[in-house]
């Protein structure tokens, strides 16, 4: 803590030498003026801008008020102009004006605005907004024209939104939910994370024209998920030619890391060619403790384990696709994706055994984990401009397939307490190869309506066969004996026919949106090892509404409601059996059931810079994983524990966010995220009775320091305290980060370099507690957190050159609840 501490106080002391450096030397002169319309009437909430005279660049955006007044604080010298715009009004502009700094405060001539006659969309195009809007279904930082746009990347301008945080791995989360999804300009990148996070990095903000956060998504997206949406919306142009990026990076902690990938776009008036590759290698070491005690038969038994395992992936992805322009409004593309994975983790436990006062007995583990992972996916798209009053249809035709092949070697031997005398051993092996095939078809129809109303409807329809079949064998002095007991062949089929209708009206003040999907499920899953078969059909309806609220210049208002379902992903309905050591096993379960939540968030938004939220979700079989005290079924002993996808009977989640971006000074940018929650869970383990409840507090704050030559600075510390995981239901102890990094702009800002170190006082490890019905379980969990990283971004061709059309292919939902092998 002295370093964190000393740390802290050298970057005060060092920003307050620097300061005097970077300082303005102006005078700080306030702009006041209003905006009005016929008959001297204001004109309320008009969006009105600060231009420079010479160019028309922007310097500042306002909002006026109720009575069409607006200012600008803090204006330096110059020549000036202001800009006004409202919906269904012509743009206007003010004379040039001087500012000396003679006054302190200037009074701006009126600028009068008239009813425009011209289409509403042309007005939407030209007119300004502010930085941030809390709209009726999302939030929206408009990022065109505003100091986060400079000069960065997507990424980069993405992690200063409210309540996004992008952690060591690069996952994206939404108000401390994992799993959102990513769209560009309303279409999922149908990408795994890595992917993403790699695309994300390679594109220019300059591109980036609005960022949509949808925390409760409308009945137009997929039921599923409880994460949220992200949609990022790109500029458009018209220009032609071809560009793309290269990256490069390395790093290294205990074990080294590297990567590598290469993107390319090419467009002419016709056609858009797309394609990608990038791969991942990365080394990491794992250590893994559990301590737990239990009762059998009235004896005290204690498992004290320590696991070392070495983790080594090889990833590979490659997109390739082409867009053909039928005509200005007609659209049809083909999409060919593929991944590919190679995973390996051998991995040595030695669990020491005994009564708690004396060890019996030492089990030494050995396991050889190996997975093999692909996936093919293909996409044939539509999409339809069917009049000039905007009425859109889009369809998509999907197929994708996933194979793996997961392998275990299980070699274990008991020893004396003393460690010397070996007293028996056994050798096992756990085969499981898997294939996911993925059928979609899906169309959405939008139709927009007079005074700013839209009404939307669509369908998809979905099948998924799964195959696992799970085999284990004992060997059994020279030969291998096929384990009847243990193995397990299973087959998931799964089909989903969904439709909803959606509609959006907007008032003068007031945003409403009510939906209503439909979700027919029909599931059977059939184990031919056991003859059982269950077979499913329920239908669900999945409402949502919004209400968007603008009481004032400085205050916007929201509320949300929606129902969602999350499915167990397809890997989670495996049965395979991942083995610590003969006692400790991880394990799927194929008899999950889907897990439901209602959702309700009030939201506001103080002068379009602070926004609050408080939310309650509750949930029933919600999906997690429960240490489990098990029996084995060839022995018959029932020390053994069990780490296994659960439905946990429900959970109540209370949450307050609060988000600052906050631009310090003109070189000094922060973004702070803060987070409360209290969460309470009940549900039956081992035949008994959970109840559990915590406060949990999350916070994080990113420091961005822009320096000379090219050179910027960051600095992100997050701090999260001891509450209740929701993975596995642990008691966890607090754990907290600093990040460090130094990044250079070269060769005329088309290349970046980029120095990192991850976890500076490598001090991030998970420690829980799980304690339930005379079954004490202690797990610490280390990896490697503290890593060196650098990595080299170079952009080549035009810049300029539209990018690939984003497209929402219609297997999304069900592709996310594919996870890649070993990963």
């Amino acid at each position: 803590m002295k370093q964190l501490i000393a740390l802290f106080t050298f970057c005060s002391i060092t920003v307050s030498a620097l300061k005097p450096a970077f300082a303005q030397n102006s005078l700080p002169v306030k702009l006041n003026g209003q905006v009005t319309q016929a008959g001297n009437k204001p004109v309320e909430f008009a969006t009105v801008t600060l231009l420079k005279a010479k160019d028309s660049s922007l310097v500042k955006g306002a909002i006026a008020d109720v009575n069409g007044r607006y200012e600008f604080e803090n204006i330096k010298q110059g020549r000036y102009l202001v800009a006004a715009a409202y919906v269904g009004m012509t743009r206007e502009f003010s004379k040039p004006f001087e500012v000396t700094g003679a006054n302190a405060t200037m009074e701006v001539a009126p600028v009068t605005l008239a009813v425009d006659a011209k289409n509403l969309k042309e007005v939407n195009v030209t007119a300004k907004k502010p930085f941030i809007e809390q709209r009726a279904d999302k939030m929206v930082v408009n990022v065109e024209n505003s100091i986060v746009a400079a000069g960065g990347t997507a990424m980069e301008v993405l992690q200063k939104s409210p309540g996004v945080t992008v952690d060591k791995d690069d996952n994206i989360s939404l108000k401390g939910k994992n799993g959102v999804i990513i769209m560009l300009d309303g279409k999922p990148t149908n990408m795994s994370p890595q992917d993403v996070a790699q695309l994300l990095k390679n594109m220019s903000s300059n591109n980036v024209e609005q960022i949509e956060l949808i925390a409760n998504p409308s009945a137009k997206y997929d039921a599923a998920g409880n994460a949220g949406i992200i949609n990022i919306k790109l500029k458009k142009n018209k220009n032609y030619g071809t560009n793309g990026s290269i990256n490069l990076g390395a790093g290294h902690g205990r074990s080294p890391i590297y990567n590598g990938g290469l993107t390319l776009n090419h467009r002419n008036g016709k056609v858009n060619l797309f394609g990608n590759y990038n791969y991942n290698h990365r080394e990491n070491d794992e250590r893994l403790g559990i301590y737990r005690t239990g009762n059998t038969d009235g004896k005290l038994n204690v498992f004290d384990q320590y696991n070392l395992m070495k983790n080594k992936s090889d990833y590979h992805s490659a997109k390739a696709g082409l867009d053909y322009f039928l005509s200005k409004n007609h659209t049809i593309g083909v999409m060919v994706d593929a991944s590919f994975n190679n995973w390996g983790s051998p991995g040595t436990a030695t669990t020491s055994i005994g009564d708690g006062k004396k060890i019996d007995s030492t089990l030494i583990t050995r396991t050889e984990n190996a997975s093999d992972w692909n996936r093919v996916a293909y996409n044939i798209n539509y999409k339809g401009v069917l009049d000039t009053t905007g009425k859109e249809l889009n369809i998509d035709l999907d197929y994708a397939r996933n194979r793996s092949s997961q392998e275990s070697n299980i070699f274990a031997s008991t020893w004396a307490s003393t460690g010397k005398e070996y007293l028996r051993g056994d050798t096992s092996r756990n085969l499981t190869p898997s294939t996911i095939d993925i059928k979609t078809i899906k169309a959405d129809y939008t139709h927009p309506l007079k005074n700013q109303a839209k009404f939307e409807a669509g369908f998809k329809i979905s099948f998924v066969e799964t195959d696992n079949d799970a085999r284990f064998d004992s060997l059994r002095q020279t030969k291998w004996v096929y384990d009847v007991n243990r193995s397990n062949h299973f087959i998931y089929k799964e089909n989903i026919n969904a439709g909803y209708i959606n509609f959006h009206k907007q008032f003068k003040k007031i945003g409403i949106q009510a939906g209503l999907r439909g979700e027919q499920s029909h599931v059977k899953g059939n184990s031919l090892t056991l003859d059982r078969v269950t077979d499913t059909t329920y239908f669900n309806l999945f409402p949502s509404v919004f209400v968007s609220y603008a009481a004032s210049k400085n205050h916007q208002l929201g509320f949300s409601y929606s129902r969602r379902i999350q499915r167990p992903s397809y890997e989670d309905l495996n049965p395979f059996e991942y083995y610590l050591d003969r006692y400790t096993i991880a394990a799927g379960n194929p008899y999950l059931r889907p897990q439901y939540s209602n959702n309700f968030e009030i939201t506001h938004t103080f002068k379009q810079f602070l926004i609050t939220s408080l939310g309650y979700a509750h949930t029933t079989n919600m999906i997690t994983r429960i240490v489990e005290a098990g029996k084995d079924p060839v022995t018959g002993d029932s020390t053994v524990l069990r780490y296994k996808f659960l439905n946990v009977a429900k959970s109540d989640n209370f949450n307050l966010n609060i988000s600052m971006p906050l631009p310090i000074t003109k070189w000094w940018s922060s973004f702070t995220n803060l987070s409360g929650n209290y969460s309470k869970y009940q549900t039956v383990v081992n035949n008994s009775q959970v109840n559990l409840d915590a406060f949990g507090f999350f916070g994080r704050t990113q420091h961005t320091f822009t320096l000379p030559k090219g050179f910027s600075t960051e600095a992100v510390f997050f701090y999260v305290s001891p509450q209740i995981s929701q993975e596995g239901l642990f008691k966890m102890k607090a754990m907290y980060g600093l990040d460090l990094g130094i990044q250079k702009q070269i060769l005329n800002k088309k290349g970046t370099i980029k120095l990192s170190m991850s976890d500076v006082f490598n001090n991030q490890r998970f420690q829980g507690t799980f304690d339930n019905a005379g079954y004490y379980t202690r797990v610490m969990s280390k990896w490697e957190s503290q890593q060196v990283r650098l990595n080299f971004t170079y952009r080549f061709g035009n810049t300029n050159v539209k990018a690939a059309r984003a497209r929402k292919t219609g297997l999304e939902d069900e592709q996310n609840r594919v996870k890649q092998g070993g990963n």
